[in-house]
């Protein structure tokens, strides 16, 4: 295929340099007749083939637009840290204790999977912008209600519908970021994430400076609601005409989701350890006795400050990250988060190791989801079904691990159910990262695909794997 595209490049500029030698020449019109229709045929096949897209132009109301989606995701953020961190709050109010109260993650679950396939339809029917804004000002009446629910059904009923709001969010979040920037969006996608985290940390700086749960929330919602406003009204970049999803070409279509279904369950692992650990981080220092209940809220802070620095760090590395490095970067995260829970595991008495493990996962495990949505978006075509698989997985996992977990647990696994639960959701996505190049349709990406012609654009031509 280079030796090809060598052949046709040099072929297109010799007769680039005929066209523009015979331009003002009479006498040697004649010979090149039929040669710009030529070179039109040839420069759209260049296109075509080109794995160096024209670089992006980001204009101000790009900005604009793409900091509101960073705001919108980071409402996801807020919401899944605040069900998680003030669950035992939210347990006290029904009469019961967090672990019992378990099964609310598979209500927000259930809602999450509504939300998810849901946001494959939503999204092509109506405008993004428009199904996000209405999303979020659900969830601004949610948090409201939260603090004043007495019964354990209204509860789940809430859980439900939260799961539902956020995963329709979160899920235009990543599509309209990826249909505005193209295969330029991994660092926004990235940076998406970043937002998740910084505002995952606000909720314990919050509950540090009061234990007034109706405070809480009520601080949260008027976060909800300056980022719902924000949306609404703030610049449309459907204003002109929705925008599009991959060009539809002759030649092979996209046939399956087998990346996206891989993709999808590593998010499962990663952001369901997140959530785990952050709902009961505190429960197993209460059952451990490890250290002191006051530090409690300060481990979770802990744990999403480092989160938030991993996952910084992250989009700076994202920028400079090829086919075949973000692979190898993603392994080297998923081996440093398990072995942060295995310190825990060797010395589960020991306070320091409690603090410095679930520091470096946090570490580690900040970019990780970040690290999925940019490979995923280098290996396939941004249509809102693509990225709906994949956050499926997101929204499932943040529901279906801390419940199993709870399970586990109060079924004679104890405390020591969370590190093992957070250990295998840095260990199991590895082994499926290094299948997903295999399970390919693009060419240039899945080395037993041959004698194929389209192929997703990338950003480095010396890039394919």
């Amino acid at each position: 295929n280079n030796k090809i595209i060598n052949k046709m490049t040099s072929t297109y500029q010799n007769i680039s340099e005929v066209v523009q030698n015979s331009e003002n020449d009479n006498e040697t019109s004649n010979l090149i007749e039929g040669v710009p229709e030529k070179k039109a045929a040839i420069d759209e096949w260049m296109r075509e083939t080109s794995t160096a897209p024209p670089p992006e132009i980001i204009t101000t109301e790009k900005w604009i637009m793409g900091i509101g989606y960073m705001a919108a995701m980071g409402v996801c953020g807020l919401v899944l840290v605040a069900l998680g961190s003030t669950l035992g709050d939210l347990a006290d109010n029904v009469g019961l204790s967090p672990t019992n109260l378990g099964s609310v993650f598979i209500a927000r679950g259930f809602g999450a999977v509504l939300g998810a396939i849901s946001s494959a339809k939503i999204y092509v029917w109506f405008a993004g912008n428009h199904v996000m804004s209405a999303a979020l000002g659900f969830i601004f009446v949610l948090l409201l209600i939260m603090p004043y629910i007495r019964t354990s059904l209204d509860l789940h009923v809430c859980f439900l519908f939260l799961g539902l709001a956020t995963a329709i969010t979160d899920t235009g979040c990543q599509i309209m970021t990826r249909k505005l920037h193209g295969k330029s969006a991994g660092p926004w996608l990235g940076a998406n994430t970043v937002a998740f985290g910084i505002s995952g940390a606000i909720v314990p700086v919050i509950e540090i400076f009061t234990t007034s749960l109706v405070f809480q929330y009520d601080v949260m919602a008027a976060i909800v609601l300056a980022v719902s406003s924000l949306i609404a009204f703030g610049p449309n970049p459907e204003s002109k005409g929705r925008l599009q999803g991959p060009p539809k070409k002759d030649g092979p279509k996209v046939q399956h989701f087998n990346v996206e279904m891989v993709i999808s369950s590593m998010v499962f692992c990663f952001i369901g350890g997140k959530v785990t650990s952050t709902a009961y981080i505190s429960t197993y220092v209460d059952q451990t006795g490890v250290m002191s209940e006051d530090n409690e809220s300060k481990l979770v802070l802990v744990l999403w400050i480092a989160i938030t620095i991993g996952r910084l760090a992250g989009v700076q590395d994202q920028r400079f990250l090829t086919n075949k490095s973000l692979p190898v970067h993603l392994s080297i995260l998923c081996i440093g988060g398990f072995l942060s829970m295995l310190l825990i595991l060797w010395f589960p008495k020991n306070k320091d190791a409690l603090w410095i493990g679930v520091a470096f996962y946090g570490l580690f495990n900040g970019p990780c989801v970040g690290y999925c949505y940019d490979w995923n978006n280098r290996i396939t075509f941004p249509t809102e079904a693509s990225m709906s698989v994949v956050m499926f997985g997101l929204n499932f996992g943040a529901s279906l691990v801390p419940y199993i977990t709870t399970l586990v647990w109060d079924h004679g696994g104890g405390p020591r159910t969370l590190i093992v639960c957070v250990f295998l959701s840095m260990f199991v996505p590895l082994p499926l990262l290094h299948t997903t190049k295999y399970l390919s349709y693009d060419p240039t990406i899945n080395p037993w695909l041959k004698n194929a012609y389209n192929s997703i654009p990338q950003d480095d031509k010396e890039d394919n794997l």
